[in-house]
């Protein structure tokens, strides 16, 4: 598992404990509401020093589209 994908997995896990690692990777909007998304965009804000505004929670719906957000964000230019 890559590093950013280990931190975000980390991330979810913190507001999701009940998930295991697999079920975050499969994680979706399906599995949370609105008070958790706020909670795993701060975490995940504070985490990677990017800024999530709330039209991204309509395509940051997902750990896999995250995670892909997350790395086109965090690759060195």
């Amino acid at each position: 598992m890559d590093q950013i994908k280990q931190r975000l997995a980390t991330c979810f896990l913190a507001v999701f404990p009940e998930l295991t690692p697999d079920g975050v990777e499969k994680a979706s909007t399906d599995d949370w509401d609105s008070l958790a998304a706020i909670n795993l965009f701060a975490i995940v804000q504070e985490e990677f020093g990017v800024s999530l505004e709330d039209a991204d929670s309509v395509t940051l719906n997902s750990f896999e589209n995250l995670l892909m957000y997350l790395q086109r964000r965090t690759q060195p230019s």
